[in-house]
């Protein structure tokens, strides 16, 4: 999770540690203690032809730092990186919460065998040294999974205590900045059915819940002080939804975490009704592009990826402050603060050039472009925000399961510390 570049005296030290590891796991298998005694016969220089060759293929797998971080990759390592499931049993889960409520981690349980299995279970606990916690179930359908069809339910409840807040617009001042808290309680059954080995359509639906409120935060003007009224729809108030979309994307990836080759295109539609009020309903829909382009044999990639989110209110009602699309942060235009710019409609462009720097490690230069405006016709690409830096990757196999990123902008330079990838939809 993002933090600021005064507030990294404990962060550091952690650093120092994790590079240290990093560090230890890079060295190489030769380093380890080889016999002086040649093979004296046939069948012990066959043995020593094969070690050779799986140190040379597989140098990593001799490494017991790597077998190590493997085994925790197996048992749940956010969330399982590739398969996104993980072992059965007891799992280490690091991230997966709202951005700007620092490192999170917890514990999860997991059991794809029951009934015959036929129903998939996975729970989790998290939470963050600033008071943030998050509750989550979800329940997979195997029984009516095959290669084309999905069914599952997912069940969250997430409480952030401070989401910054700095008022609406392209043009707001992180001078202005306040914040509020944020709780929200979700519950929805996703379906989807493979139309081609790359082609997936999908319908959601469910209920959502959202309750926000002064955050109690010391040193800064409480939000409902800071904002008139009108410029805060939503706030202070319970709001229940009921939803429902749709939603398709073109995966040609060859990696769900960490590609190198291919693209993908997303596009999700949804529905908002506010079942109480009737002052907050509002639909959205979201596109999100991305390209992957090796060279050097693989070893360096050009990655981009553009997205955008329209949101339309119905009649005279408004889009909730929490439910509008936001950049910045950990995610989007990297040099600007979580949450800092926010209105109706956003663009997003990205683009990263990736190399391998040696072994688990790969590194990136990256720049960042994108706005917020009330209207839809106002997305193009005049008054854009720009950012750009230098970023690091822990990689495992081929997916990335930690990223550390040095990004400035025109509001001064950002440290970037998460568990998960750049390009990672939200969807």
């Amino acid at each position: 999770m993002p933090a600021s570049l005064s507030a990294l005296a404990p962060l550091g030290q952690a650093l120092r540690r994790s590079a240290f590891l990093l560090l230890f796991a890079a060295v190489p298998a030769f380093a380890q203690e080889q016999s002086s005694d040649a093979p004296q016969t046939r069948e012990a220089v066959l043995a020593a032809d094969r070690a050779d060759k799986v140190a040379q293929l597989w140098p990593e797998r001799q490494n017991a730092m790597v077998d190590l971080a493997n085994g925790l990759v197996e048992r749940g390592l956010s969330e399982g990186l590739e398969s996104g499931r993980g072992a059965n049993g007891l799992q280490l889960v690091l991230g997966g919460m709202r951005s700007g409520q620092g490192m999170s981690g917890g514990l999860g349980y997991r059991r794809s065998d029951l009934f015959r299995d036929q129903l998939g279970i996975r729970g989790t606990a998290r939470g963050t040294v600033r008071g943030a916690y998050m509750l989550d179930a979800a329940i997979d359908f195997q029984g009516v999974r095959t290669d084309r069809t999905f069914l599952r339910w997912y069940t969250r409840y997430e409480h952030s205590p401070q989401i910054d807040y700095f008022g609406l617009g392209n043009d707001s001042t992180d001078a202005n900045r306040t914040s509020y808290r944020y709780d929200d309680f979700s519950s929805d059954l996703n379906a989807s059915f493979s139309v081609t080995d790359r082609v997936r359509l999908g319908a959601t639906g469910g209920y959502y819940h959202a309750h926000t409120a002064r955050s109690g935060e010391d040193g800064v003007v409480p939000i409902d002080e800071a904002f008139p009224a009108e410029s805060l729809p939503g706030l202070g108030e319970d709001t229940k939804y009921t939803r429902l979309g749709l939603f398709a994307y073109y995966d040609s990836r060859d990696s769900l975490t960490g590609p190198r080759r291919g693209g993908l295109f997303v596009a999700r539609y949804r529905e908002y009704w506010d079942v109480g009020r009737k002052q907050f309903a509002f639909r959205q829909t979201e596109f999100e592009a991305q390209k992957f382009v090796p060279y050097f044999n693989g070893g360096r990639v050009l990655a981009f990826r553009a997205s955008v989110v329209l949101s339309y209110p119905k009649a005279d009602g408004a889009v909730p402050i929490y439910l509008q699309p936001t950049l910045g942060g950990s995610d989007e235009l990297r040099g600007f603060g979580s949450y800092r710019f926010k209105d109706y409609h956003s663009l997003n462009l990205t683009a990263e050039h990736r190399w391998h720097a040696f072994s688990m490690l790969d590194m990136a230069l990256f720049a960042d472009a994108g706005k917020v405006v009330p209207l839809k016709r106002d997305l193009d690409m005049s008054r854009l925000h720009y950012s750009g830096g230098l970023g690091f990757r822990v990689r495992l196999r081929s997916a990335i399961i930690s990223r550390i990123d040095v990004a400035g902008s025109s509001e001064g330079l950002r440290l970037i510390w998460t568990f998960s990838d750049i390009f990672h939809p939200t969807f």
